[in-house]
């Protein structure tokens, strides 16, 4: 749920300054100075947040992939575990019949 919000947040944003650059874009072709300047604005803006936007999904990337590798680390220990429990289930065996054998030639 909380990767679908930042993709969410992430659309909204873009829309907004595709919105900006839109209406800049028009005020531009009217031939205001004040638009022109806006419009170099609105270019500046979606180059930075194009930057955020590479950088927010390599993060999430780097997460997703982090906490990959930790799950995967306790998973091979629970199996190294399971392992050793099994190992030591046969020795107990093991020394379980060894016991009965000493008992038996002690009588």
């Amino acid at each position: 749920m909380k990767q679908d919000r930042w993709k969410l947040y992430l659309k909204v944003l873009w829309g907004a300054v595709i919105a900006l650059l839109l209406i800049s874009l028009v005020g531009a072709i009217a031939g205001s100075k004040f638009w022109n300047t806006m419009l170099a604005g609105s270019v500046h803006v979606i180059t930075l947040l194009a930057v955020l936007t590479l950088l927010l999904i390599i993060v999430v990337r780097l997460k997703e992939w982090v906490e990959a590798q930790v799950g995967s680390g306790a998973d091979r220990k629970d199996v190294e575990l399971q392992m050793l429990q099994q190992s030591m289930e046969r020795i107990e065996a093991k020394v379980d019949r060894i016991e009965k054998i000493l008992a038996e030639v002690s009588e």
